[in-house]
């Protein structure tokens, strides 16, 4: 955030539905277990020992971005499009 001139306080919130993912972020001693890692999982894991970003648990029910990464179904749609603030406004007759 810094880097586009926004001042913030404190490190920001990572939402994730994966509680394992959330454990090897925050405890460096599991990274030497897992064999084949992407680069990028290195950079979150450092974003946190920085305490730049802060991974916290959500349900995986209350995932809205699961819209735009998975195909789900009509009722998961409407529910996260309500969450995002996004309304269907066509009307069928």
């Amino acid at each position: 955030m810094s880097e586009m001139g926004i001042k913030q306080e404190g490190p920001s919130i990572l939402h994730i539905d994966n509680q394992s993912a959330i454990q090897v972020t925050k405890n460096p001693e599991h990274h030497s277990r897992m064999k084949q890692l992407d680069l990028k999982f290195f950079w979150l894991c450092n974003a946190v020992e920085r305490n730049i970003i802060t991974p916290i648990y959500m349900r995986t029910d209350q995932m809205p971005s699961d819209i735009l990464t998975k195909s789900l179904p009509k009722v998961k749609v409407d529910i996260f499009g309500k969450m995002l603030g996004l309304t269907n406004r066509a009307t069928h007759d």
